[in-house]
């Protein structure tokens, strides 16, 4: 298991890393009016490249009028459509909820949302495979950068008609770069570490932008209008949450469960951990935990399970200062 972590690892930081995202599945949008219809549906800014339609990509909220989070998206536009790829179980609950909100507007929401399979690249050569990837089978995979994880990235899209094909040129061009391919549990250290979480596990519906620590990273406070707007904006206004998701460091020789209580150091409950995974570089575990403020400051100690921990910076997860209080 080491040297498999190890190789992800290294895949991940120098060259590129694909990991299929089986638990996503995928809106397709057409219409003339589609760019600005989910420009007021979403809290990332997608009037540029959805205007362009120059093949770019958008990681983004979809929020309820009262400013939680209904699922997150990554949105690709191309001249003719776009594709929101989103969490599978969200399916049902986004199309009633788009449907609603699609009244005048020249847009439509195709009938399958498993017409794609997902994959997320990660890694400085992500670009490069993903150009070598849809020069190797044409249409039948498309795709644009996006980074996740702060090494580099890009999502591609594959036609389901043609998945086995797309995987096939998927490992071959990755392996000519010196990457990996991950099955998705193999690679959860990483999402982990690289500050990355993910919807149902480290936040759901219940949960707003700023406390799942997703402001900096999915959520534009420049665009114009969209639903849940008013909620989202104030909260940002007010500087903080009662809750924040934060990451952890612990000092233990196995990850502990989801729904582990966290305390601080002189037993108070002040939250549970929503992942963990053992780390290859540290041999211990890391995990994201969703603590209440005022215990988020990096550098906090706590205690979980028995064991010390230690709230650390996480690069897509946006952190409290120290001064919290």
């Amino acid at each position: 298991m080491t040297n498999m972590t190890n190789e992800l690892q290294a895949a991940a930081r120098s060259f590129v890393l694909a990991v299929p995202s089986d638990e996503r599945a995928t809106f397709v949008i057409t219409g003339r009016d589609r760019a600005s219809w989910l420009n007021g549906l979403l809290t990332s800014d997608l009037a540029r490249i959805g205007a362009s339609g120059s093949g770019e990509a958008s990681y983004g909220l979809f929020v309820a009028r009262n400013g939680r989070i209904l699922a997150d998206a990554l949105v690709f536009f191309d001249e003719a459509r776009a594709l929101v790829s989103v969490p599978r179980e969200t399916v049902a609950t986004l199309r009633t909820h788009l449907d609603h909100y699609l009244v005048m507007e020249d847009a439509e929401i195709g009938p399958d949302a498993e017409h794609f399979a997902t994959w997320m690249l990660h890694g400085p050569a992500s670009g490069d495979v993903l150009a070598a990837v849809r020069t190797a089978v044409g249409p039948a995979a498309v795709g644009a950068p996006i980074d996740r994880t702060g090494y580099g990235g890009a999502i591609l899209f594959a036609d389901r008609e043609h998945e086995a094909e797309v995987r096939a040129a998927i490992e071959r061009v990755v392996a000519e770069r010196g990457g990996a391919v991950a099955e998705d549990g193999a690679w959860e250290w990483l999402r982990i570490e690289r500050g990355v979480p993910r919807f149902g596990s480290d936040f759901d519906d219940k949960v707003y932008p700023q406390e799942a620590g997703l402001e900096k990273a999915a959520v534009s406070f420049n665009k114009g209008c969209y639903l849940g707007q008013e909620v989202v904006c104030m909260l940002e206004l007010r500087g903080h949450v009662k809750r924040k998701l934060a990451g952890l460091a612990i000092d233990a020789s196995s990850a502990p469960e989801r729904g582990t209580p966290v305390t601080d150091e002189a037993g108070a409950a002040v939250g549970e951990i929503t992942s963990a995974a053992m780390s290859p570089v540290s041999g211990k575990p890391v995990a994201f935990a969703m603590l209440k403020r005022a215990n988020v400051a990096p550098g906090s100690r706590l205690v979980v399970a028995g064991a010390g921990a230690r709230v650390v910076e996480v690069p897509g997860v946006a952190s409290a200062p120290a001064s919290t209080p």
